[in-house]
């Protein structure tokens, strides 16, 4: 935690005096001034997609701000709040023809380059994860077959124009214009014109970053640095100042700076610092600290690191002459005792004519041991040889949530299921994994030990699973997390899966653990109370039967999973069917044209996971049928009154599940047919071949739609006879009987599957069994309901509900996440109302106002003044539209 020079230019004057003051003569101080740029051409972004999240500026800046900004610099691993950089730069330098020796580096020479975004002039870095940061265009689709269309952005290339990046596909081996190279890459320009003497250089910094589980402990770095003097520069020498402090505040004003080792490997133009044993008292005795380094990948004709020297950061040199004596050397430095130290990773006779522009590329990388830091050295190098491509997992799924009374509803989009693989050219997703965390997603629940995937080097037990053997095939998009903690605050991460690539060969690759706000496939949430009055969509269904029979027995089940996405105020599911199928449609009546609206068409599921079902316009209808099976089979016509002739044998259900064919329509099974025994009977067919005829002693009926109907006979012994004592079955094929076979009306018209009594061979004229039609769903069934909202009358009556939780407050609430954050909350609320704290003594302490849709209002225990309140009692008074409220709850600290 050291107080460098670009921190406190940051500071106050006042402040910035005491602390002169208080630091003189401790390692704290510097002994040469910062001229970094001013603070209103400076601009800062976090690099926040991968494993090692870290701020950096554009002035060739990286890392520096975790004290006292408390910004991640160099956090790793994500969400652990260990940050490693103390801060790193850059230096580079050259002796100019009249002899003068000029280093710029970034903490006094480098000047940020003006942007032009969106027509307004800033200095603003371009981030490709923020559309506010590049002129964002929906409609520019380059690079759309790569599966990296650009949107819009483009950097600026040596000439100053801006262009596409070209973005290798190894599909045909060749560069194409597209997107950001990485899942997430910056791009900014500065010069070396903040100082009092310029080389003349303009620095294009670019950054890429991914989370995939084999790339994610990089960070890489390239600038292009053009010479654009009249002055060539034989002897160009540039440097990667690093300075990490590895480990955390330990309450003693020290974060474990004092332990830190350096060294470097030459052979793999890699440097490196470490702790000394390992362990760092500001993160506690069960956290083995990591190492994190710098890996040159590039540098100018291949010459790689010529220099590594180290010192501490108080005794850097405070002139030119000397600190390109340090970078322009072929000296390897040996590692102070273990101290504050800093390295330079150098390489010195590069040549920088006059307009020339030559490439340096580096990747930050993290490991949890020195083996571990070599492999992941070794394969950011794999990946740069090969332009950046590996193999990748599916697009990034969308995460979305509500939050209930103890619940959260999450939903996602199929982005992930229709990604193409850059490298294989298919579609390879899996599955689907829902992590949550109760953490801050420092953890994501119970470590999986029993993972084979090699590539992670932790998995976690998934809260939900969901795979698919083939690309297409029906997957959850939603999921309902239940019994959770009101006030209490949770993550939840998505991440979708493909099947690995045997030709690489890699494991399973899936989306990588992000960070609420940062990625799409994070949110975080905290359950509340529903406010006074709720009711919920499913408790407004109203079954709507416009045929003359009875109505299913089916049931829909409406669940709001995104309110942003609800149009209406209520909705409707009507059901379509032809011969071949039973489809059910969520719709709407517009408000203002009056037009039925399809929010959802053309369904057919009916059972099975709910999380099947799809949401849309933010609801998610999950639709049920009623039992397909016959209400009753029973004879209802004699020809000898009382005389019951005709029994219920067996029934199979449906012919096509039975034997594995497509089920038709359920209007087959909902009609009601009847099975009438006359003199001249029918002509039925074989069932095996639709043709072969049959005699049959009755005539089937649709008694529903009016006709006579075909039906087909599995004959057990072939003889061509209908004959009940040998069990054999009828069909029923819902096709009108016109004295022909119909072949083509198989499978979809047969409908049941069935046997009468293998006794009842006394059948007469005249007698009828009757085979009731199914309670299921269709066309006169109609099930509308509105969305959530709030009953006047219920929150009239449930104002007696309002309370303060914790009652009494002791010490903290366990949903408080710091020791400086605290917080109690009113629940069971009107949706809007006005909420007022006094002492006993009926002075004022706080007003709030409550305007959410739920019925939780958060206090952070602050009074109007902004002061923490004393230990005492306290009372509330809520006023509403529906009455109000008086209640007192305990304070004790």
């Amino acid at each position: 935690m050291k107080m460098n020079s670009t921190h406190s230019k940051y500071l106050v004057g006042l402040m910035a005096i005491v602390l002169l003051l208080l630091l003189t003569g401790s390692l704290w101080s510097r002994t040469f001034e910062s001229t970094a740029p001013p603070p209103n051409v400076v601009d800062r972004i976090t690099h926040d997609k991968g494993n090692i999240i870290t701020t950096v500026d554009n002035w060739g800046y990286i890392g520096g701000y975790s004290y006292p900004y408390e910004l991640p610099s160099g956090e790793w691993p994500r969400n652990s709040g260990h940050n490693y950089i103390g801060e790193m730069k850059f230096w580079m330098g050259a002796i100019t023809p009249d002899g003068d020796t000029i280093v710029a580096d970034s903490d006094e020479d480098f000047l940020p380059l003006i942007d032009i975004v969106s027509g307004v002039e800033s200095y603003t870095i371009r981030l490709s994860t923020d559309t506010a940061r590049f002129d964002y265009d929906a409609s520019d689709t380059t690079g759309l077959g790569l599966g990296n269309p650009a949107f819009g952005w483009q950097i600026y290339d040596s000439t100053g124009t801006l262009t596409y990046n070209q973005v290798y596909s190894p599909i045909d081996s060749a560069f194409h214009p597209g997107g950001p190279i990485g899942m997430q890459q910056s791009f900014c320009r500065y010069t070396d014109e903040n100082g009092p003497a310029s080389l003349g250089l303009l620095v294009s910094q670019t950054i890429c970053q991914w989370n995939y589980c084999y790339n994610e402990d990089l960070l890489f770095v390239i600038l292009e640095i053009t010479n654009t003097s009249d002055v060539d520069y034989t002897d160009f020498a540039f440097a990667i100042y690093s300075d990490y402090d590895v480990g955390g505040p330990d309450g003693t004003g020290e974060n474990g700076r004092l332990g830190d080792l350096v060294a470097s490997d030459l052979a793999a133009n890699l440097a490196w610092t470490y702790d000394e044993d390992g362990y760092d008292p500001g993160w506690g005795p069960l956290v083995r600290t990591g190492i994190m380094g710098t890996k040159y990948l590039e540098t100018p004709d291949g010459i790689g690191m010529t220099a590594f020297r180290t010192g501490q950061w108080e005794l850097l040199p405070d002139n030119d002459a000397d600190r390109y004596e340090l970078i322009n050397s072929e000296q390897f430095d040996a590692s102070l005792p273990p101290t504050d130290q800093y390295y330079l990773q150098c390489t010195r006779g590069i040549n920088l004519s006059a307009g020339k522009t030559v490439r340096v590329v580096y990747a930050i990388v993290a490991g949890q041991d020195e083996a571990e830091l070599f492999a992941n050295a070794n394969t950011a190098q794999v990946l740069y040889d090969n332009h950046f491509v590996g193999p990748q997992p599916p697009a990034m799924p969308t995460l979305t949530a509500r939050v209930s009374d103890h619940k959260v509803y999450l939903s996602w989009n199929d982005t992930s299921e229709i990604d193409i693989d850059p490298m294989s050219g298919v579609v390879d997703f899996s599955g689907y994994k829902l992590y949550k965390s109760t953490n801050q997603g420092y953890s994501w629940g119970f470590e999986d030990r029993s993972s084979n995937n090699s590539c992670l080097d932790i998995d976690y037990l998934p809260l939900a699973a969901y795979q698919v053997e083939n690309p297409g095939e029906p997957i959850a998009h939603s999921f309902i997390d239940s019994g959770l903690t009101n006030g209490k605050e949770y993550w939840y991460c998505l991440v979708a899966y493909d099947s690995g690539d045997s030709s690489v060969p890699i494991s399973s690759l899936q989306n990588g653990f992000g960070k609420p706000g940062s990625d799409l496939n994070v949110v975080k949430v905290v359950p509340r109370s529903d406010p006074a009055g709720f009711f919920d969509a499913f408790s407004s269904i109203d079954h709507i039967y416009l045929g003359t029979g009875d109505p299913s027995a089916g049931l829909v089940y409406p669940i709001i999973f995104d309110e942003n996405q609800v149009v209406g105020d209520e909705y409707s599911v009507i059901f379509t069917e032809d011969d071949e199928s039973t489809l059910w449609h969520l719709i709407r009546v517009d408000g203002t044209s009056g037009d039925t609206v399809f929010a959802l068409a053309d369904q057919t599921t009916q059972e099975g996971d709910p999380n099947i079902y799809e949401v849309a316009e933010g609801i998610r209808p999950v639709v049920r049928n009623g039992d397909r099976i016959p209400r009753d089979f029973i004879q209802t016509g004699f020809a000898v009154e009382g005389d019951t002739t005709l029994h219920f044998g067996f029934n199979y259900g449906p012919m096509g599940d039975l034997f594995g064919y497509p089920r038709g329509s359920d209007k087959h099974f909902r009609s009601t047919y009847e099975l009438r025994f006359t003199e001249s009977g029918s002509e039925g067919y074989w069932f095996y071949d639709d043709v072969t005829p049959v005699a049959l002693p009755f005539e089937v009926w649709n008694v529903t739609f009016g006709y006579q109907v075909l039906a087909e006979i599995y004959d057990q012994d072939f003889d061509q006879v209908w004959e009940p004592d040998d069990r054999d079955y009828i069909v029923i094929v819902n096709t009108p009987y016109d004295g022909n076979p119909h072949p083509e009306a198989f499978p979809y018209n047969h409908a049941w599957f069935f046997r009468i009594g293998d006794t009842d061979t006394d059948y007469a004229v005249g007698d009828i069994m009757t085979v009731e039609g199914a309670p299921v769903n269709g066309a006169e069934d109609v099930f509308t309901f509105k969305t959530d909202g709030v009953s006047t009358s219920a929150a009239q009556s449930e104002m007696s509900r309002i309370k303060v939780v914790p009652d009494p407050y002791i010490g903290r609430a366990e949903w408080e996440v710091s020791r400086f954050y605290r917080r109690l909350e009113f629940v069971n609320l009107p949706e809007i109302c006005v909420i007022r704290v006094y002492t006993l003594g009926g002075d004022l302490v706080k007003t709030l106002q409550h305007d959410s849709n739920g019925g939780t209002e958060a206090w952070d225990m602050q009074s109007e003044d902004g002061l923490g309140i004393a230990s005492g009692v306290y009372l509330y008074h809520v006023e509403s539209q529906y009455g109000d409220k008086t209640g007192r709850f305990a304070v004790i600290k």
